[in-house]
Parts: C-alpha cells; structure tokens; sequence
C-alpha cells in the first residue's frame, strides 16, 4: 500500500509545474476521488477555503471538494458507518483532505522557526495530506452541531495531543465531554484502520508497516 500511494505523490508534487490547471482537475488527474462520491453521508467543510485556519485567509481558492486515494476514502466511508452505528444521526465533518504541495510551502513560510514548525511538514517531499492518505475530521452531532472536542480543528499546543486525555481533563484545559467524544472518534476510525497523529486530535492516517 505504501508503494501505491509513493507512486501518487510524484505526480502530486508536480502540480505547481501546470500552475493554469485547477486544483480540483490535478486531483482528479492524480487518481484521487471525491469523498462524497464514496459515501454521501459525510459532511465536507474545507479549512483552508475559509479565513477561519490558523494562516487567516482562504489559501484554496474554488477548491471545496475533499479528495482522497481509493482506498483511503473507503476507510474513512467505514469509520462513517460506524460512527452512525453508534451514535445516530451524529456524522464525521472532513476538515482537510488532499493538499496541494504550493499550501503546504505556505503553511510551512509561516511556522518556520517557530516552536509550531513541528507541526507542519517542510513541502519538500510533502506529507500525508500531499498525498491523498490523510485526513482532518472532528464529529457532528444529530442537530449537525460540532461536537466539543476540547480544542478547535487546527489548534497548536499540549491541548489537541492525544493518549493523554484524562491528564487534560484533570488539569482542567478540556472537559470530560471532549475526552469522550475524541475517544469516540478514535475507536470507529481505528477500526476503520485509521490511527491519529499524537499531537493533532483530528489528523488521522494509515499506520505505518512494519519492517
């Protein structure tokens, strides 16, 4: 699988090469499909199409559909079903998807030499995202009210790391509401097979092999 979506990621990291090609026309020429088109079920609300994101501004442009490998999208699809399997009515709400390698230097311009460079990748080689193998979900509730997670989507600090909830929550910087609703969240995406990056509550990926 790791080869597969290596295979994406060079035509991925060419797209600032065709600059007059849209965004959504080079992800669909890299082989990634719409999200919705795998369950429409899912709820799609871009964080870089708006102002509201940790850069201040809409750094995607006309870009509002979330894109995904196959595969990927097929996984994330499961965890939805889950989710409503358990909690119904309530839904994942897909905050980021693919990401186009020219937001990635952006986003890296503006954390470099920061202490939240650790946060986001370099746009040399790319991440995940780059590729169409990560996703940024948090849950809606039946009224498609965002549930409270403890932090909003994007957040940098101790805050958004996940493993350490009940600590956060005896500190008292989330409540133990948001510890269970993250809980919730990572139970039906890792069943799925899907696991969280440890310092981003929201940001889930295939695990890596084992070698």
């Amino acid at each position: 699988m790791r080869r597969v979506w290596m295979v994406f990621a060079a035509v991925v990291i060419c797209w600032g090469v065709q600059a007059q090609e849209g965004f959504d026309a080079k992800m669909r020429r890299a082989g990634l499909v719409d999200v919705l088109a795998v369950d429409s079920t899912l709820r799609v609300k871009l964080m870089y199409s708006a102002p509201d994101n940790f850069m201040r501004r809409d750094v995607y442009g006309d870009l509002e559909t979330a894109y995904l490998l196959p595969h990927f999208a097929r996984k994330v699809a499961a965890a939805q079903r889950l989710l409503r399997e358990r909690r119904p009515g309530w839904r994942l709400l897909v905050c980021d998807a693919a990401r186009p390698v020219s937001v990635q230097r952006q986003m890296y311009e503006l954390v470099k030499g920061t202490p939240n460079q650790v946060y986001v990748a370099d746009g040399t080689r790319g991440g995940r995202h780059n590729y169409g193998v990560a996703v940024d979900v948090t849950l809606l509730d039946a009224a498609g009210r965002e549930a409270d997670m403890g932090t909003p989507v994007d957040f940098f600090g101790e805050e958004a790391h996940t493993g350490g909830e009940a600590a956060l929550v005896a500190a008292g910087k989330i409540s133990a509401v948001a510890a269970r609703n993250r809980e919730l969240l990572r139970s039906v995406m890792r069943e799925a097979g899907l696991v969280p990056y440890r310092r981003e509550w929201w940001h889930y990926e295939e695990p890596m092999p084992m070698p």
